[in-house]
């Protein structure tokens, strides 16, 4: 995800998180070398499609150039698909270099006996299996590169992209696939994620790491390397004994202090909970900004409430406490599967009663 843009962080906080990524795959090349890998697989999302110009190509061409005679490998993702503009078709291609040009599996050899099977998305959001109906040819051990989602593990609001199960991988014949776009690892019995270098979201709290492949006749060994320095953290503050700005402002400091130890390479969220104070002139944009200046990258949630549900249901026939009662009863009745979605309802409305601002 080189380039990636980093929406919602200041512009100097977003242009370092661009250097760490770049520093991250750097290292992940200086793994290369150190283990003397005869081949590098990159399975997409290497740089941001409409995002990355020509000098991203020269600098790509160089670095995977200056890796030869190892050979390298890429199967193009969603982020950056062999389409017509492609920074891939535009870039001088070293010779040690493939770039995989077509959703449909083409095979290389690697060593005698072993083939890899590579393939591209050329287009941003290819959302049809890319495996189904596809099986390796060829005697010897076959390997698969490539983009997709296993759609039995896929994170929440993650894209759904050439999806497959692990099942269909080993239908193929292979004896173990190479995948990307998950952004933490992921280990499947006939395939690894080794997730993104770094981190790009709170949510993404899982190892980034580069997975050494070892293949032989009879066996597989993928040992995960860990490569990312940056990570982010999730606090909650209680609000509900904050009555006033500079209270809040300076215990949100302190909590944010106390797990950033490396601020510009750790990332803290602040989650507001708890019921608001009525006198609280609770401005998360603001206090957020605040942070930032002492701890880039810091980012304010308010999930607090201004009103408490129990001292509304009490207040009588106002419309907000039959809207606490109606909420109520639909948890109460509701199968467990659909509760936290109202539970969230009644969250939303009594914010929306309470005149803050909504934020997913």
């Amino acid at each position: 995800h080189l380039d990636m843009a980093f929406t919602g962080l200041p512009p100097a906080t977003g242009e370092a998180r661009r250097r760490q990524l770049e520093a991250a795959f750097e290292r992940a090349l200086a793994l290369v070398r150190e283990h003397r890998a005869d081949a590098l697989c990159i399975a997409g999302d290497l740089y941001e499609d409409g995002r990355s110009t020509p000098d991203r190509g020269a600098y790509l061409a160089r670095v995977l150039g200056e890796l030869a005679p190892t050979r390298v490998f890429i199967s193009p993702g969603n982020h950056d698909p062999y389409a017509p503009t492609s920074l891939y078709r535009q870039m001088p291609m070293p010779a040690n270099v493939t770039v995989f040009s077509t959703r449909r599996f083409t095979p290389v050899q690697l060593a005698p006996g072993l083939t890899l099977w590579g393939a591209a998305h050329e287009f941003e959001l290819d959302r049809a299996p890319m495996i189904d109906g596809f099986v390796c040819e060829g005697a010897g051990t076959h390997v698969l590169l490539f983009h997709g989602s296993d759609r039995d593990k896929l994170p929440p609001h993650k894209d759904c992209v050439a999806p497959f199960r692990d099942d269909d991988i080993a239908r193929t014949k292979a004896a173990h696939a190479m995948v990307g776009h998950f952004h933490g690892m992921l280990r499947g019995a006939h395939y690894a994620y080794p997730g993104s270098l770094e981190p790009h979201s709170p949510a993404q709290d899982g190892r980034h790491t580069a997975s050494l492949v070892t293949l032989d006749q009879d066996s597989v060994a993928v040992d995960f390397i860990d490569v990312s320095r940056t990570r982010y953290s999730t606090q909650e503050l209680d609000v509900s004994d904050l009555g006033d700005r500079a209270a809040l402002a300076r215990e949100a400091l302190r909590r944010v202090a106390s797990t950033v130890d490396r601020p510009g390479e750790v990332f803290c969220r602040l989650r507001l909970v708890g019921n608001a104070p009525p006198t609280l002139d609770l401005d998360p944009a603001d206090l957020q900004r605040e942070l930032q200046a002492q701890f880039p990258g810091a980012s304010v949630e308010d999930a607090s409430a201004a009103l408490d549900a129990d001292d509304v249901a009490r207040e009588g026939y106002t419309v907000r406490a039959e809207f606490v009662k109606e909420m109520r009863r639909r948890i109460a009745s509701a199968p467990s599967e659909e509760r936290p979605a109202l539970e969230r309802a009644l969250h939303y409305g009594l914010l929306a009663f309470a005149g803050k601002r909504l934020t997913a």
